[in-house]
């Protein structure tokens, strides 16, 4: 695998240009690319190339978000219509679809709908039903769900996840795939403020449109999960993980990355469920083969057709370490936003036997190369060869604070 070109779309981008990893920002359909980002503070822009023509639109705006959390995810229908979902930070979704088919210039008018969510992580099922997770609620938050029929009205809000504490601050990361039978496998991670609640990495799935889920054995679970349900991969109250993925394989089988930012150096472990057992992979020492002085923070991953593996990961400077406080299993991430983190690519077509791993960002040591977005199935249909982008900038010192960044998309190729 090698880098094509590279293109820089914008020199505004936000402080989380590209965030966040469980919004699907980029999809190939009909000859062209949809590339979707957060210029600054919080405009939601899309960006189309035709790849023939070797030639870019200029960017839409699809709206305004609040601050730098308002990242957009985009995803499509039968048809080649566009949706894309973008704006709040614990706050109102604002939803727009294409007018026309394969055609990001021209959007209907926006629609507005929740009340206190965050990460839309949106996926678009067999029958154009389009299927929703985000963050939600009134805090503590939990990991919600909803699903809209094709040219139908969104669904009330169904907690899918609730990490079972009684205040504070919660977070969840979690996405759909979607696959050729209508299956929707769900993963998701849990991390909050109490140390002796349970951080965590899970998997649930659905082979009835949502109605009901159960674990990866089979067994239907009562929603909203918690961690005292059976259907968690890795738990326990000192982790501190984030998830990527899942995605799937050509056999149908989910994948995912599981970030442990608590461990020194950071590492992240590739899962896999093979019948009804995970298996795991230290990618950590995947990535050390090639670059031996580096740390590995996650990032995000996909298959093309032909089952290789894409894992977009953000490393960094080996040294660079969470600081513990007082409170167990509770870190100050000294990591976030660090000038030594950098982009790499880690590729497999042997379902991670073997790895080749290449750097994807130019080393910069005074600016950052983070938050990596690599295409994945934004349906049931498999992808040929990925695209990628990542944000070249610092994080800013807060949500609306900080210096313009650059978004950066990258064109892969068979090498």
């Amino acid at each position: 695998m090698k880098i094509a070109w590279k293109k820089t779309l914008s020199t505004n981008g936000s402080t989380r240009a590209t965030a966040y990893a469980m919004s699907n920002k980029i999809i190939t359909a009909d000859g062209k690319v949809f590339v979707a980002w957060l210029d600054r503070v919080a405009d939601a822009q899309i960006r189309t190339y035709h790849i023939d023509a070797d030639r870019w639109d200029a960017p839409v705006l699809l709206g305004q978000g609040v601050d730098n959390h308002s990242g957009p995810g985009i995803t499509m229908d039968s048809e080649g219509y566009l949706y894309a979902l973008f704006g709040p930070h614990c706050g109102v979704f604002q939803f727009r679809k294409s007018v026309r088919p394969c055609d990001a210039g021209e959007w209907t008018p926006v629609e507005r709908f929740g009340e206190h969510d965050t990460y839309p992580g949106l996926v678009c099922n067999v029958d154009d039903t389009l299927h929703l997770t985000c963050r939600g609620e009134e805090p503590p938050r939990k990991a919600l769900y909803r699903r809209r029929p094709g040219n139908g009205d969104w669904s009330a809000a169904l907690a899918l996840v609730d990490s079972a504490v009684p205040d504070g601050y919660t977070q969840y990361g979690s996405t759909f795939a979607i696959a050729p039978d209508g299956t929707i496998h769900f993963g998701f991670h849990i991390f909050d403020m109490h140390p002796e609640a349970g951080k965590a990495i899970g998997y649930l799935r659905s082979r009835d449109g949502g109605e009901t889920w159960e674990t990866a054995t089979g067994v239907r679970v009562e929603v909203p999960v918690t961690p005292e349900t059976e259907c968690f991969i890795e738990q326990g109250p000192a982790l501190d993980m984030r998830v990527g993925g899942p995605v799937l394989d050509g056999s149908g089988r989910p994948w995912l990355l599981a970030a442990h930012l608590e461990n020194s150096p950071q590492s992240t472990t590739l899962w896999h469920l093979d019948g009804d057992e995970w298996h795991g992979q230290d990618l950590l020492a995947v990535v050390r083969n090639a670059l031996p002085q580096v740390a590995v923070l996650g990032g995000t991953m996909t298959f093309d057709a032909e089952d290789m593996i894409y894992i977009a990961l953000t490393t960094i400077r080996h040294g660079i370490t969470g600081k513990k406080t007082d409170t167990p299993g509770i870190f100050v991430n000294k990591w976030f936003g660090n000038a030594s983190c950098e982009i790499v690519l880690a590729t497999s077509a042997d379902f991670g036997k073997t790895f080749e791993v290449i750097p994807i960002s130019e080393v910069d040591a005074k600016t950052t190369n983070w938050l990596p977005s690599i295409e994945r199935p934004y349906g049931p249909k498999p992808i040929d060869t990925p695209a990628l982008i990542y944000t070249h900038g610092g994080p800013g010192a807060g949500l609306t604070e900080g210096d313009p960044t650059e978004v950066v998309f990258v064109r892969l190729e068979q090498s």
